[in-house]
């Protein structure tokens, strides 16, 4: 009898003890910064539901706006010594946030299985390394992409473009929409600001925008500049492609001239895709970037859509940790968030997605897979005054336009003020001034 009573005595102590640790378990408070559509922040609201329901002592504090400010309030945040725990991240600020020491590595995390990288192949992860360390976790894959309508390619009598047709090809293409259906080409593989264009042009030729010291551009001979633009202005003469003014408008996803059938073609990310097909109302599908015989490398790269980075100002890296792998390796979260980070990282995660996905989601997932095949490695991220660069661009492209100035002229002018721009190695400008278009 004594020794039964005993062991209810310990059976009871014990329950005790796991209930004490139970309700005594440190309650940690996480805040989470981000960008995006009111949709992205409506489902990673969700996602914050579901993982605070599986790790009831960790609380997300959401801190969420538009693209626009985002890293101005985070450039603000930094100063003030207080950043988030977690913030998302994009491929041109990274390296400034690294330099700077304002976010923390991770690769310890993922040696002690914090962050689960089991599921993951490991090339999608190589481009959140800087100076052979893990910063940021990639949320999912993008790459540019020639939107266009099979419908007015198929009314012009051109066959639809397949990987490795040519700037040739392409502008053949181009010239013979403007002839058979009256409308413009495209708006904006070349345009000012669409700088995509230029960059897959240099990668072709084996250089690149930026030097990766970002301290000077990328290239030294201004004949790649020439070209370029050349066959830019030669069908914008042509009026294959949208005029100076029609350019200067500042074109949305929603209400580009492909919405309105005004053209057949535009250039933006894969991911993309599902809102102009939204706003166009029918079926659109994706073509990879010209080819050039004799191609030095590949133009095409895969660009992480974002990254998750945890902050040195965090006190609960750990918790942070957590965090992302929950949000990168549930199938739960990852049907709740969708393809509106780009095509998810983990293959379980996809696979799942894939059965119930939409006509565009469809050609998103396999445009990527497609490109992952006829892609090189992407270049190292931009320099802190990369901003100010394409600005310049913009502004010199407008010249040639209006022929203010040559495209020889334009070249050696670009070239001389970008490295003037870039040996000034303007950070904190940089980082606060950033105008760019939202993925």
């Amino acid at each position: 009898m004594r020794r039964n009573c005993l062991v209810v005595m310990l059976v009871v102590a014990l329950l005790v003890s796991l209930t004490v640790t139970a309700f005594t378990a440190e309650q940690v408070t996480l805040r989470f910064a981000w960008w995006g559509s009111q949709s992205r922040h409506d489902k990673t609201l969700k996602v914050i539901e579901l993982f605070e329901k599986e790790y009831p002592n960790i609380k997300i504090k959401p801190e969420y706006t538009g693209w626009d400010g985002y890293f101005d309030k985070m450039a603000a945040q930094a100063a003030g010594g207080n950043l988030p725990d977690l913030m998302q991240h994009d491929y041109k600020f990274i390296k400034q946030y690294v330099d700077n020491n304002l976010i923390i590595p991770l690769d310890q995390y993922v040696a002690a299985g914090k962050i689960d990288f089991r599921d993951i192949p490991a090339s999608v992860m190589t481009s959140g390394y800087l100076n052979g360390k893990l910063y940021g976790i990639n949320l999912g894959n993008n790459t540019y992409a020639i939107i266009y309508d099979p419908e007015m390619f198929a009314q012009a009598g051109i066959a639809e473009p397949k990987p490795g047709w040519t700037w040739d090809d392409y502008m053949a293409a181009c010239r013979q929409i403007k002839n058979k259906l009256g409308i413009y080409a495209d708006t904006n593989i070349a345009n000012s600001g669409r700088y995509a264009g230029f960059e897959h042009y240099l990668r072709q030729h084996g250089s690149k925008f930026f030097d990766d010291s970002g301290k000077s551009l990328g290239y030294t001979d201004d004949k790649l500049f020439v070209n370029f633009y050349k066959m830019d202005l030669a069908l914008t003469k042509e009026k294959v492609f949208s005029t100076a003014e029609i350019r200067i408008e500042n074109h949305t996803v929603e209400n580009d001239l492909m919405v309105t059938k005004k053209t057949a073609m535009a250039t933006y990310w894969s991911n993309q895709i599902i809102a102009i097909s939204k706003a166009a109302d029918r079926p659109l599908k994706m073509a990879l970037y010209p080819t050039i015989k004799g191609q030095v490398k590949e133009g095409q790269y895969l660009k992480p859509s974002m990254f998750l980075s945890i902050t040195k100002h965090s006190k609960h890296p750990e918790e942070a940790a957590q965090f992302i792998s929950f949000f990168i390796n549930s199938v739960e979260a990852g049907k709740v968030l969708g393809t509106d980070r780009g095509v998810p990282v983990a293959n379980k995660v996809r696979d799942a997605l894939k059965a119930n996905l939409s006509v565009a989601e469809t050609e998103m997932f396999n445009f990527v897979e497609l490109a992952a095949k006829y892609s090189s490695a992407i270049d190292p991220p931009y320099p802190a005054s990369f901003q100010e660069v394409f600005d310049l661009l913009t502004d010199i492209h407008y010249k040639m336009l209006y022929e203010v100035l040559t495209p020889e002229a334009a070249a050696k002018e670009f070239r001389t003020k970008a490295n003037a721009i870039l040996a000034r190695e303007l950070l904190t400008e940089a980082v606060s001034s950033c105008r760019l278009v939202p993925y």
